[in-house]
């Protein structure tokens, strides 16, 4: 199961990769509008500039859609970015043959539009330091206008004369910087908080996963997106199939392998049978030590929940099956199950308190699924359906047991040992 981290990394490198992907179609679209648009621009020098950027910038690409480097990359492609972009300002400047106030006047609209490309990588480092690389930059191109003797500081009438002629606003050139600045801020809080909520998504996503490692997909897709009222204390009566497992001999077997071994046997175990239950459209009430407890139609509604409950029975004892084959190949003794079945109406809900609730099934029909489950030891089967369970199952076929007495129950159901599907094809 992926972490946090990891989801986060992932997020992160593929907003890293758009960045990148970004800054290539961007940089060539501008080497583009300079060779056809600026009259005076030399080829030669624009692809000098243009180039090595974009190759850089595809190996990075490279790079980080294999996850490698994805920071580091992150990083290099805002240099490369700021180093390949910066001269254009000058090569445009260049092909107009106007005054160095242009460079102040036209220099930063590039710098805004990569800035806001840097909101894609979920890094908020990088459109900060975006901010102030363009912040250091513009203040460059200001000084070289204040450098140039053909500046003049004035206040102009028109756009135009503005932009193309040699007058420079300082005004004017106060708010570009500070409307920089309040980008850069902008955009860096904004990235800030995408990659709080991308946090926030991972982690809600891990614990929807976690959940369902406790409790079955269904229950743990109710938990995840439950409303107040399935969070709190009650209940309904509800037409359920329950099934109880337990290990024969388990006892006996953890003296015998230790603690450690115990436990990996346990894990192994009960990840086969919830598989199987799972599988099914059943959920896992409960795992009492070596016992399982498990519920068809508890959640909600389910067509057929005693068939679900005893075809669980049986991949239940398939799966133990193929576990005792890996036991043997690995010189291990075998082990066994004992497997009881019942249906009828319980309470489902919630019990315990608000800050402690458990989703289960409460009712007689649980406590007699518990005592016919400890019925096989008497009768020596496996498998063993009460006749509710088997009335509401056409197609499975038992023997009858008779009403075995069973402890606490004065008058206990018939019971009938389930015949494996083998079986009833030799017959």
């Amino acid at each position: 199961m992926s972490t946090t981290a990891e989801v986060l990394r992932d997020r992160e490198a593929k907003g890293v990769a758009l960045f990148i992907t970004l800054e290539i179609v961007g940089l060539a679209a501008l080497t583009a509008g300079i060779l056809l648009f600026v009259s005076r621009a030399m080829p030669l020098s624009v692809l000098a500039v243009s180039l090595p950027g974009i190759l850089v910038l595809a190996g990075l690409l490279f790079r980080v859609r294999r996850r490698r480097w994805v920071t580091r990359a992150g990083l290099v492609a805002v240099l490369v970015s700021i180093l390949a972009t910066g001269p254009f300002v000058f090569l445009e400047w260049e092909g107009t043959g106007t005054a160095a106030a242009y460079l102040a006047k036209t220099g930063y609209p590039m710098g805004l539009i990569l800035l806001v490309l840097t909101a894609t990588t979920l890094q908020p480092i990088y459109p900060a330091i975006v901010t102030v690389l363009l912040a250091l930059f513009h203040g460059l191109l200001i000084g070289l206008a204040l450098d140039d003797p053909s500046t003049v500081l004035a206040t102009l009438a028109t756009w135009q004369e503005h932009v193309m002629g040699p007058a420079l606003h300082l005004g004017r050139t106060a708010n570009e910087m500070a409307f920089l600045l309040a980008t850069g801020a902008i955009v860096t809080f904004s990235t800030w908080i995408a990659r709080r909520t991308v946090m926030s998504a991972a982690r809600l996503e891990q614990a929807a996963g976690q959940l369902s490692r406790y409790f079955s997909p269904e229950v743990a897709e109710r938990v995840a997106t439950a409303d107040p009222d399935f969070l709190r204390p009650g209940g309904s009566l509800r037409f359920v199939a329950v099934l109880v497992s337990d290990i024969g001999g388990f006892t006996a077997l953890s003296a015998s392998i230790g603690p450690d071994a115990t436990m990996r046997f346990l894990a192994d175990y009960q990840k086969r049978m919830t598989e199987v239950i799972f599988r099914n459209g059943g959920s896992v009430d409960k795992f009492i030590g070596d016992g399982i407890l498990a519920t068809f139609g508890a959640t909600g509604t389910m067509p057929s929940p005693c068939e679900r409950a005893v075809a669980t029975a049986q991949g239940m004892m398939a799966a133990l099956h193929d576990l005792n084959a890996d036991r043997a190949a690995a010189g291990e003794p075998p082990v066994t199950h004992r497997i009881g079945v019942h249906a009828g109406e319980a309470m489902v809900g919630n019990v315990g308190s608000e800050d402690r609730l458990e989703f289960t099934v409460i009712g007689d029909v649980v406590n007699l699924t518990n005592r016919i489950e400890q019925a096989c030891k008497q009768t020596g089967d496996a498998v063993l359906l009460s006749r509710a369970v088997l009335e509401a199952c056409p197609d499975v076929t038992g023997t009858s047991r008779g009403c075995v007495p069973l402890p606490g129950v004065e008058t206990p159901p018939e019971l009938f040992a389930l015949t494996p599907p083998a079986d009833r094809e030799t017959a």
